[in-house]
């Protein structure tokens, strides 16, 4: 077994093993993938803890330049993101794809604390992807509302996109009703006009 596969599947055993033979800690697999980036996607947070020990290269990112700190923030793993960032991961890092960032992922999937400690950590908070979406705006297509309240409370901006929210659900007008007035007059109703309908894309992001 190589270091890559040991790595994501949390064989520490073999990880550590491995390292003591000399194994390439940064060697990429033919996605572009190395054991840090396995560890931090699996959530294996010793493996990741011991990869950086020896050295591996926290901001390496794989062939859709996604690297650990992004698998991580998207896969909810806080200690991990914590852990990435004491050691210089970059927060403002974007994939190749999309230019989406650690911070966007976060969002759109809801992880309040990883919001935080990305933001603490120098995040970007209105950086936008190639379709000028920012972290609030994923927040809030992706119905995350609390998510989107903490960055509204950061000075997160950013048009919202169609939500599925029944237009008399008390917690989505309210919402409705702040964006409003923080946003000012672009904003349009997420669910009024047909030609602001998202951009469909089946494609695998990273």
């Amino acid at each position: 077994m190589n270091l890559i596969r040991a790595s994501s599947r949390g064989d520490i055993t073999t990880v550590s093993a491995l390292l003591k033979e000399g194994a390439d800690i940064n060697a990429a697999d033919i996605y572009g993938r190395t054991a840090l980036i396995e560890a931090a996607w699996g959530g294996h947070e010793k493996i990741v803890k011991l990869l950086i020990e020896n050295e591996a290269n926290v901001n390496f990112s794989d062939n859709s330049g996604y690297n650990a700190l992004m698998r991580a923030s998207e896969q909810g793993y806080s200690d991990i993101v914590s852990l990435l960032i004491k050691n210089n991961a970059n927060v403002n890092c974007r994939g190749k794809v999309k230019g989406t960032t650690p911070l966007m992922l976060a969002a759109e999937q809801g992880y309040v604390d990883i919001l935080k400690l990305l933001i603490d950590g120098g995040a970007r908070i209105n950086d936008a992807d190639q379709f000028e979406e920012t972290a609030l705006s994923r927040a809030y297509r992706s119905e995350q509302i609390e998510a989107a309240r903490y960055l509204e409370s950061k000075g997160g901006r950013g048009k919202p996109e169609r939500s599925s929210y029944m237009y008399n659900d008390k917690e989505y007008l309210n919402f409705k009703e702040s964006a409003l007035s923080n946003w000012g007059s672009d904003f349009s109703d997420p669910g009024l006009e047909d030609d602001d309908e998202p951009v469909q894309d089946d494609s695998f992001e990273e």
